[in-house]
């Protein structure tokens, strides 16, 4: 998306992204320029987790035949490891299952050899179908950086196919008080039309920032099927669930549910970086 040059499909549209700083900003451009006002409005920080486990798994990083990252925390976690223990030379060899084009992009950035397997179905359920086809599964050793409390559908789809896994929880995704109290005060004035959220974290989060009354009747706009889940569950109004995992797909699923007819115009974003 180039310029002004879009028209105002989504003006008077008021908006809350509820991604944080470099993962949220490319969302909120892309969504002012076909005329939506935005409030930038972080409901999660992430808080590092004790690294310990990650520094004894990253000193044999040379026993693992995979890695597996499935978001860009876990990509910056492990590269912090990586860059103490000197071990670029090892990540270079080893063999990347990735999620995500934006998990990808962090990789990329970091000088790691490009994914061996990149789904095009970004979640666990994709990386599994990829993974079921390939003949060298059965024995492999496999790290897995990972959030704490992420679901246990990857290692699990992966285990039953003979690998083994070693899952290390490097990062936490933690209310932020500040960005829910910001959210409240929006909300409480009738000054937001529609919340996105990213991950089931995040619907936790707005859950907690809100009054019960107000659950039931703020739309939200949904990244992916897992995050839609989690809030019909908790009783949010979905009002659009992105089939594309990614963030230009979720902006074009924002722009057709509210675009007049005619279709929605083409929207490119740029991936974060971080």
């Amino acid at each position: 998306m180039q310029g002004n040059t879009l028209p105002a499909y989504l003006a008077g549209l008021r908006i809350a992204v509820t991604r944080a700083g470099e993962r949220g900003t490319p969302l909120a451009d892309a969504l002012r320029r076909v005329g939506a006002t935005v409030h930038e409005i972080p409901l999660t920080r992430i808080e590092t987790l004790e690294l310990a486990p990650l520094r004894a798994a990253v000193a044999r990083l040379a026993d693992y035949d995979w890695i597996l990252l499935t978001s860009v925390n876990a990509v910056e976690h492990l590269a912090r490891v990586v860059a103490e223990h000197g071990a670029r030379a090892a990540m270079a060899t080893r063999r990347l299952a990735v999620v995500g084009t934006a998990t990808a992009a962090a990789c990329d950035a970091h000088g790691w050899r490009a994914p061996t397997v990149q789904p095009d179905k970004a979640q666990a359920e994709g990386m599994l179908d990829v993974m079921a086809a390939r003949s060298d599964i059965d024995g492999a050793r496999m790290l897995y950086p990972a959030a704490a409390g992420a679901r246990d559908v990857l290692p699990e789809g992966l285990r039953a196919l003979g690998a083994a896994i070693d899952v290390v929880p490097v990062y936490r995704s933690a209310p932020d008080p500040e960005g829910q109290a910001r959210l409240r005060a929006l909300a409480a004035s009738g000054e937001l039309d529609l919340v996105t959220v990213a991950a089931p974290s995040a619907v936790d989060s707005l859950l907690e920032a809100l009054p019960p009354e107000y659950a039931g009747r703020l739309p939200v706009a949904c990244i992916g099927p897992v995050t839609a889940r989690a809030a019909r569950v908790a009783g949010f109004p979905v009002k659009l669930e992105s089939t594309a995992a990614t963030m230009e797909g979720w902006v074009k699923a924002i722009v057709a549910a509210y675009a007049p007819p005619g279709g929605a115009p083409p929207v490119t974003v740029a991936p974060p970086s971080a």
